[in-house]
C-alpha cells in the first residue's frame, strides 16, 4: 500500500499518484481514499486536509515505510505546495465511511550547487542629437531558496565600461521568491586625452649609426595622474630614460632600442597627433547672471594626424601604412626628385601625412611601431 505524507503528517493511502514535470516546475496529483468509522470522523479528517491548503512542506511517498519519491523543500526554489483539493463524492459517505479525494501539490525545483538559478539580461544602447550615448542594462535575476538578493546585487549588476559612468541605478529585490530586479543605465564620458594624460606628445624616429646598426628612439612627454605609467607603456627594452616632476606631474622620456635587420632607408622619422572634440552649442538664456546652457551635437570625436619622413639609402623609402585606415580621411604622399647636385639626406626624402577621424572618442591605445 502506498502512503502519501506532507509536512511531516501521513494524509492517506494513495489510490493513484500522477507526477508532472514542466522546465523546473513539478507538479503532484495524488487520489486518497479517505476512511473513518463514523461521518463525524470523516468530516473531521477531510476538514483537517482543507485546513492544510496553501501550507508548504516535504512531501513524501512510501511503501511499507520505505521512501519511493520524495520532494523537500531544500531542493525547490518555491513549495512543494499544497495547492488545492477536490471531492469526487458528493456524499457525506454514510453508508461505506469513505471519501475519494484529488489532491494537488506544485514546486519549482531548483539546482542546490548555484546560487542563481535564472538570469535574464536585456541591453539597450541609445544615441539622440545633442546627448552623449547611453546604454541601459535591464534584468531579473533568481536566486536559490533562502538567498539574500541584496548579498548578490554587486556580483549581478553589470559592470562599468571603460570610457562610461554610471548615472542611473534602481534595484527591486523579493526576498521571498528571492529574486533581484534591476535597471542601470550609463553615460558616455567626454574624454580629452584618455589613460590619465592632459597633455603631452611623444616621436618615433629610425636612424643607422656609426656602426650600421638601425636604432629605434621614442621621445616625448606626458602630463598628467597617469603620465608615468603611459610612458613606461612605450618604452621597449633598450635603453630608458625618464625624468618626473611631481609636482607638475610631467614626465619626459627617451627610449632608445636596437631593431634587427634593415628597414630600407637611412632614417626615418614620425610623429602622432590626437585631438579629441566635441561640437557644443551655447545658448545664452534671458535671465540676467544665469549661466548659458550648453548642447552638445553628436558625439565627441577624435582627430588623429600621423605624418613623418623618411631618408632612403640609394632609392625613396616606402611610406608607412597608416595606423587607423579605417578611420582615414586624407593621404598625402611626397617623393622629392633625386637631383643629382642634391646632398645624399635630400635626394631619396619621402615625406607623408595622414589625417583620420573616428566616430567616437578614441580610448588609450598604444599605436604599433612598423
Amino acid at each position: 500500500m502506498l502512503t502519501l505524507k506532507f509536512n511531516d503528517e501521513v494524509l492517506g493511502a494513495a489510490a493513484a499518484l500522477e507526477i508532472t514535470r514542466e522546465h523546473d516546475a513539478e507538479y503532484w496529483h495524488a487520489t486518497l481514499q479517505v476512511q473513518a468509522a463514523t461521518a463525524a470522523l470523516l468530516e473531521q479528517a477531510l476538514e483537517g486536509l482543507r485546513g492544510a491548503i496553501g501550507a508548504t512542506g516535504d512531501l513524501a511517498l512510501s511503501a511499507g515505510g520505505t521512501a519511493v519519491r520524495e520532494l523537500s523543500t531544500a531542493d525547490c526554489r518555491t513549495g512543494p505546495v499544497f495547492a488545492g483539493m477536490n471531492e469526487f463524492d458528493p456524499g457525506p459517505g454514510d453508508a461505506h465511511g469513505a471519501r475519494r479525494v484529488r489532491l494537488t501539490f506544485t514546486a519549482t525545483r531548483q539546482d542546490p550547487d548555484s546560487a542563481v538559478q535564472q538570469h535574464t539580461l536585456t541591453v539597450s544602447v541609445s544615441s539622440d542629437a545633442g546627448t552623449a550615448q547611453h546604454v541601459r542594462f535591464q534584468g531579473r535575476a533568481v536566486l536559490r531558496r533562502g538567498e539574500d538578493p541584496a548579498a548578490h546585487e554587486d556580483a549581478l549588476l553589470p559592470a562599468v565600461q571603460p570610457g562610461y559612468r554610471r548615472v542611473h541605478t534602481s534595484t527591486t529585490r523579493d526576498a521571498a521568491e528571492p529574486s533581484l530586479v534591476y535597471v542601470v543605465q550609463d553615460e558616455q564620458v567626454f574624454a580629452p586625452l584618455p589613460a590619465g594624460v592632459d597633455d603631452g606628445h611623444y616621436a618615433i624616429s629610425d636612424t643607422v649609426d656609426a656602426d650600421g646598426r638601425l636604432v629605434r628612439t621614442v621621445a616625448g612627454f606626458f602630463v598628467g595622474a597617469g603620465a608615468l605609467a603611459q610612458a613606461h607603456a612605450l618604452a621597449g627594452g633598450g635603453e630608458r630614460m625618464i625624468r618626473e616632476n611631481p609636482f607638475t606631474r610631467r614626465v619626459d622620456f627617451e627610449f632608445r632600442e636596437v631593431l634587427a635587420g634593415a628597414a630600407g632607408h637611412v632614417a626615418l622619422t614620425e610623429t602622432l597627433a590626437f585631438t579629441t572634440s566635441r561640437r557644443v552649442v551655447d545658448h545664452p538664456l534671458l535671465a540676467a547672471g544665469a549661466p548659458a546652457w550648453r548642447q552638445e551635437i553628436g558625439a565627441a570625436q577624435t582627430r588623429i594626424v600621423q605624418q613623418g619622413s623618411a631618408i632612403g639609402d640609394g632609392r625613396h623609402a616606402s611610406p608607412p601604412a597608416p595606423r587607423y585606415l579605417a578611420d582615414l580621411l586624407e593621404r598625402h604622399v611626397d617623393y622629392s626628385v633625386p637631383h643629382p647636385w642634391l646632398p645624399p639626406q635630400k635626394r631619396w626624402l619621402t615625406s607623408w601625412r595622414y589625417e583620420s577621424r573616428t566616430r567616437g572618442a578614441v580610448l588609450h591605445k598604444v599605436p604599433e611601431t612598423p
